[in-house]
């Protein structure tokens, strides 16, 4: 009863965390798009003056590589939590007798 439970639980847990990973790439594509049009605005801006543009595309590069590096930094905290909890899975299948296992002489 008590290991249903605990399986149950880790199992809304899991599909809990994989929406959080699915959710965070949804992000991450979302902001490569923005990232592009926001290069381009960029690009369009160096021909008018070069110093918004350097200022434009310092901020651009700040936003990406910040918005990439925490994205991913999530997604891989959490497959850890997702490898802990298939781990403990794994540990309550395995059998646990121990009585009918043989032991070295002394």
């Amino acid at each position: 009863m008590v290991i249903a439970m605990s399986a149950d639980r880790d199992a809304a847990e899991r599909a809990r965390l994989v929406g959080y990973i699915e959710d965070s790439r949804r992000n991450q594509r979302s902001l490569a798009i923005g990232l592009a049009v926001a290069a381009a605005a960029v690009a369009v801006a160096w021909f008018i003056d070069a110093t918004i543009a350097k200022l434009g595309l310092l901020a651009v590069v700040s936003v990406g590589v910040c918005g990439f590096w925490v994205t991913a930094a999530h997604i891989s905290d959490w497959r850890m939590q997702i490898a802990r909890l298939d781990s403990r899975a794994r540990g309550r299948a395995a059998p646990r007798n121990t009585a009918n296992t043989k032991r070295p002489p002394p």
